[in-house]
């Protein structure tokens, strides 16, 4: 389990396409206090062609460093660690992950009809000890924290998730109810504007839907389904307009992730009736 000193980590194959996810985790380590780890996956070929002096390898080595140099600049006096480190890309994410605070990632939709063995980022968030923010689409400053709750345990953690992130960012939440669901639980919320609202349709259609007018879409790995990655998350995971956190408790209970509320606490209450 990952101990409270952990980074947040970020995971970047070439800067070009991955700054949106260096920047976001950035904001994060700053945001909560953490240092950030920035991480690159590489594999040394079996044998090196004649004449290669380690070229790709310093490549790498760069692409790090200048994401790190990225992420200083952004956030002064921010503590930043980059890595280069020798593996394969999937596996190196998720033992990162196993130390990180929140492991960020870039969105890697393949095309075509969902395959998720062929996408970076539905394996990680399928088979990591932690939560995985997958960047993507634009996210709306100042939009909400949506969640989406359909009774299971799963879901319970996604919805202390995002109570959480929503103090933190002193943004409004919303939660939307799979049809014929409660809240998995009852929390406080110290004093957030929440709004309630009842899903008729597929839920991950109307989490994505939401997702336009979102800073933050927080979802459960699994949901009510006995599977790595459940369906709703893949679709949010697919087709959300803002970055999608897949929220994992490391076995910490769901209460003790959430910070004590400064006023009186108002309650999340017994859902949609």
């Amino acid at each position: 389990m990952a101990g409270t000193e952990a980074p947040v980590a970020v995971g970047v194959k070439d800067l070009a396409t991955d700054v949106a996810a260096v920047r976001v985790a950035a904001a994060e380590a700053a945001a909560t206090g953490r240092p950030l780890r920035i991480v690159h996956a590489f594999m040394w070929p079996l044998e090196l062609p004649p004449g290669d002096d380690g070229a790709e390898r310093e490549q790498a080595e760069r692409i790090v460093a200048d994401a790190a140099a990225q992420a200083r600049e952004w956030h002064r006096g921010l503590e930043v660690t980059p890595e280069v480190v020798d593996g394969e890309m999937i596996e190196v994410l998720l033992r990162t992950a196993a130390r990180a605070s929140m492991l960020v990632i870039g969105s890697d939709d393949p095309e075509g009809p969902a395959d998720p063995t062929a996408s970076v980022s539905f394996q990680v968030a399928a088979r990591a000890a932690g939560p995985v923010l997958c960047v993507r689409g634009s996210g709306t400053t100042g939009g909400p924290v949506v969640v989406g709750v359909d009774g299971s345990a799963d879901a319970a953690v996604g919805l202390a998730t995002a109570v959480e992130e929503a103090q933190r960012r002193q943004a409004p939440l919303v939660v939307l109810h799979a049809e014929g669901a409660a809240c998995a639980e009852t929390h406080a919320t110290g004093g957030l504007k929440v709004e309630h609202r009842r899903v008729e349709g597929p839920a991950g259609q109307a989490l994505n839907s939401a997702s336009a007018d979102a800073q933050l879409v927080v979802v459960g790995a699994q949901g009510d389904r006995p599977t790595p990655l459940g369906p709703v998350t893949q679709a949010v995971l697919r087709h959300a307009d803002c970055p999608v956190l897949v929220a994992r408790s490391r076995n910490v209970p769901v209460q003790a992730r959430i910070r004590p509320a400064r006023r009186p606490a108002t309650r999340l209450g017994p859902a949609l009736t």
